[in-house]
């Protein structure tokens, strides 16, 4: 059995004395599931990651976390792995902007469903949905204001699946919260940018190498990117103020953002990679993606298209976000400037020096 102890951290304003909590995470092979659960534990709360029977843990051997085995399907397991816990990080996701529906529907929809029954059926108070900004649909014109968390979900194009669940995911964890059964809060973090990132950063990189990877528009559109370290330190605030709870969170850091061009010339640098060779413009660029998801819809996904919908507006859109809330209610600062994190971010993606 886990005894609550108390964690003093310095602060600004003088000492913070923080309870350590039992946390649950789902998701903790993933990408950022995984920073979660090692952050949270280097902050001295005890951490539970839930793993299906067939995932790799190889690289979660030396990690200070328990590991429990239970599939997100709804079992009886699932509840057993809950209990006792103090929070629910929802981590566990497809990530991906191709795919068939039922896939998506099954890895997020459903499984959010199933993870909420099992932490209310077995006593856990609070439970924490990583969404994503992507809710808030696509802005028609270029002129729109920036998402706060106020704003509704947007239009979001009909083979968008990935927001599309993630927007339904959502409905399902506001839902909960409005009955009383726990109280749910929702993280919407922009495009997180860090080291080992193959959602995302991989790709790009293999697109460069591949010179397949054009400029999108003018390339002068302001990016909402937001460091990995930074998002990570917004959970961790979350997991520690229980008056985060039935609050909706945007972690967003705009103003540290580069242009499209600047990321893409700062990326080719480090990695001594070829600049793209060509513009498209985005009208064109938006059709191209279109066309691209056609083909990979007509051929059962065994082709992937250089380009999407979705990436040309994660490239050459112009949305913008804000963070206000998380800022005024949790203390919450974005940190890193770009010109260190991309360094961070691409890291791992050198080769060794002989």
């Amino acid at each position: 059995m886990v005894v609550a102890a108390t964690i003093i951290k310095a602060t600004s304003n003088g000492k913070q004395i923080v309870t350590t909590m039992r946390v649950a995470i789902t998701g903790i092979t993933g990408y950022f599931g995984g920073h979660i659960a090692a952050t949270l534990a280097q902050h001295g709360h005890t951490v539970t990651g839930i793993v299906r029977p067939t995932s790799r843990l190889d690289h979660l051997r030396d990690r200070p976390l328990s590991i429990r085995v239970a599939t997100l399907d709804g079992q009886p397991e699932l509840c057993d792995a809950f209990r006792g816990a103090d929070v629910i990080i929802h981590s566990a996701a497809k990530v991906h902007s191709l795919g068939p529906w039922r896939e998506f529907d099954e890895s997020i929809i459903a499984a959010t469903r199933h993870t909420l029954n099992a932490a209310i059926a077995a006593g856990v108070p609070r439970f924490i949905q990583m969404s994503t900004v992507g809710v808030y649909g696509f802005p028609c014109s270029s002129t729109a204001s920036p998402f706060a968390e106020t704003c509704p979900h947007g239009p979001i194009h009909r083979w968008n699946y990935y927001s599309r669940a993630k927007a339904a995911a959502e409905n399902l964890v506001l839902a909960a919260q409005q009955s009383g059964r726990l109280a749910a809060t929702i993280l919407r973090p922009t495009w997180m940018y860090g080291p080992h990132d193959t959602t995302v950063m991989e790709r790009i990189v293999t697109a460069l190498r591949r010179g397949r990877f054009p400029w999108i528009g003018t390339a002068t559109n302001r990016l909402s990117l937001v460091n990995l370290s930074d998002a990570l330190d917004a959970v961790v605030r979350v997991v520690e103020q229980p008056a985060a709870g039935g609050r909706i969170y945007n972690i967003a850091a705009d103003e540290l953002s580069p242009t499209q061009r600047e990321f893409i010339t700062r990326l080719c640098e480090l990695l001594n990679l070829p600049l793209p060779a060509h513009h498209i413009p985005y009208r064109l660029a938006q059709f191209s993606g279109f066309a691209g998801e056609c083909l990979a819809h007509a051929t059962a996904f065994r082709i992937r298209p250089p380009l999407t919908r979705l990436t040309v507006h994660l490239f050459g859109g112009l949305r913008q976000f804000r963070s206000d809330r998380l800022r005024q209610e949790l203390g919450w600062r974005p940190q890193t400037a770009f010109a260190e994190g991309i360094i961070r971010a691409t890291d791992w993606l050198r080769p060794p020096v002989p």
